[in-house]
Parts: C-alpha cells; sequence; structure tokens
C-alpha cells in the first residue's frame, strides 16, 4: 500500500466500522474512483481493527495525512496524528 501510495494512486483513505462490536475496517479510494480494502497479509480477509485509533496509526503510517470516517450517513475528515 506504501508504494501506491507514493506512487500517487490513492485520493483518500476512509475509516468504516465493520459492526460497533467488532471494529473498524480501511478503505483507501483511487483516482479512478476504485475501493480497495485493506487485507490481512497472509489471508484474503479484510484487516479489522478494534479501535479508530488503530486504523488511524495505520493510514499514517502508509502516508495519509487525512482520514476519513463514515459511520452511515454520517462522515467527517480527521487529521491523522
Amino acid at each position: 500500500m506504501k508504494l501506491l501510495f507514493k506512487a500517487g494512486v490513492f485520493d483518500s483513505c476512509q475509516a468504516i466500522p465493520i459492526s460497533m462490536a467488532r471494529g473498524w475496517t480501511l478503505k483507501f479510494v483511487t483516482k479512478q474512483e476504485e475501493v480497495i480494502t485493506l487485507d490481512l497479509q497472509r489471508s484474503k480477509s479484510e484487516r479489522e481493527f478494534k479501535s479508530l485509533d488503530g486504523a488511524a496509526a495505520v493510514a499514517k503510517r502508509i502516508g495519509f495525512e487525512w482520514l476519513k470516517v463514515q459511520i452511515g450517513d454520517l462522515e467527517w475528515q480527521e487529521k491523522v496524528k
């Protein structure tokens, strides 16, 4: 993902809840408006984060400065620290 970010492929990063009990997942939107989900390295299942802070930390490690958070119709942006 870091290589794709550095190549300028992504337009934004979104944190979306899986369910209120399970946590969060990260989705990356490309400049062509395709959505790519962050998967586990050893399997094709989505990577799940227990907290929004954990998802934001990974987004920052990839290179994103802003994270869009979406819960149903509610959406906002936060600067990742």
